[in-house]
């Protein structure tokens, strides 16, 4: 089994990995030291930044701003059909210092989209948004990195890194970690077995506080692995669990869990929706509140639809 690929610092990452989109869980002062690097080493190439705190110009209106950064631009697109593509158009009136924070992150998005750029970075991205936009933004990054060109993204929890198309790594012990993706390095399409008639009772264990509670496995989601712990998501909240993620997938199988990612095993009775971000990228959308949004391996897109009969 090969070491997972780490590095001392961000930059030794973003210039090993030039050229490529990557996704990072990480501290801010990670963050400033990967724009400052994003902005000197493409210094020669097209360029658009989002960063927390780009919050417009108060008294600006949606439209005058996107016309501003549109002339900025050349006039490459339109203003009118950014905020079309972003459904910024029954905002277009309103002024920036009014906005809601995800008309707010909307509209950097549109304002980006002007310069059609080569290469876009972008502070925790999914943060202000909500489950019903969020595909209008995860389009748009799609689009980026189909046409050839660079999603660098830094802040957000290592679940948003791992929707992103290209490669999420998260920082511990003063280095930056890749976070693998593959089930298993062998056989990544290895499927476990077990016998229909056989019957069996299992409950997941899950710590809160000094109480241990032991869990229906229709009640829990997902169980995903977050910097080696592990946890289960019932109703919203997170729970730790002691077993490994192997150990819950041997277990859950029959109960139509599937191993979607190295990270995540999936209730597939929760899952509302598979989406495709890229042509080699897979995201699960379940039918909770906030619409989870969970990674799907690219090896395992194709074992999940053999799987279930899913064309």
């Amino acid at each position: 089994m090969a070491d997972t690929a780490s590095y001392t610092t961000i930059e030794e990452l973003l210039t090993v990995r030039e050229n490529e989109s990557v996704h990072l869980e990480c501290s801010r002062e990670t963050v400033d030291r990967a724009v400052r690097f994003v902005h000197e080493r493409y210094a020669r190439r097209r360029c658009a930044f989002y960063v927390t705190t780009d919050r417009g110009f108060d008294r600006e209106t949606v439209r005058s701003y996107l016309k501003l950064f549109a002339r900025l631009a050349g006039n490459r697109v339109a203003p009118e059909n950014a905020m079309a593509h972003f459904g910024l158009v029954p905002a277009a009136r309103k002024q920036v210092k009014n906005l809601t924070p995800e008309q707010r992150a909307l509209m950097n998005f549109a304002r980006m989209s002007l310069f059609e750029p080569e290469v876009v970075f972008c502070e925790r991205p999914l943060a202000d948004v909500t489950p019903a936009t969020r595909g209008l933004i995860t389009a748009w990054m799609g689009e980026v990195v189909e046409t050839g060109g660079i999603l660098i993204t830094a802040g957000e929890p290592l679940r948003e890194a791992l929707l992103m198309p290209g490669t999420a790594f998260y920082e511990e012990d003063g280095r930056l970690w890749e976070a693998k993706t593959a089930v298993s390095p062998d056989d990544p399409d290895n499927e476990t077995t077990f016998a229909g008639d056989e019957v069996r009772i299992f409950k997941i264990p899950a710590r809160t506080g000094i109480t241990t509670l032991l869990f229906d496995p229709r009640e829990v989601d997902f169980v995903e692995s977050v910097n080696r712990q592990n946890f289960a998501s019932v109703r919203g909240e997170l729970y730790p669990v002691t077993m490994t993620l192997d150990e819950l997938e041997a277990e859950l199988e029959r109960y139509g869990f599937f191993r979607c990612h190295r990270s995540y095993i999936v209730n597939v009775q929760k899952v509302a929706k598979v989406e495709r971000f890229t042509r080699n990228s897979f995201n699960l959308t379940l039918a909770d509140a906030t619409q989870t949004q969970i990674p799907l391996a690219k090896g395992r897109a194709e074992a999940m639809r053999d799987r279930y009969g899913w064309r």
